[in-house]
């Protein structure tokens, strides 16, 4: 393999890896602010509808 499509695979696995981490970064955040939204009881309730057949509110 010669120097030059060794430094084209290295730039292109390294553009890679930024996607993923930016992915990564993205679903969890997305998962805090999911999270975070269901603490509001209108959400809650307005996402789910577990909370109305568990009987007592809490």
């Amino acid at each position: 393999m010669d120097d030059r499509s060794q430094k084209h695979y290295e730039a292109a696995f390294d553009n890679m890896t930024k996607v993923l981490i930016m992915i990564i970064i993205v679903l969890l955040a997305a998962i805090l602010l999911s999270q975070l939204a269901l603490q509001i009881p209108a959400v809650r309730l307005w996402v789910t509808g577990v909370d109305r057949l568990e009987g007592t509110p809490f």
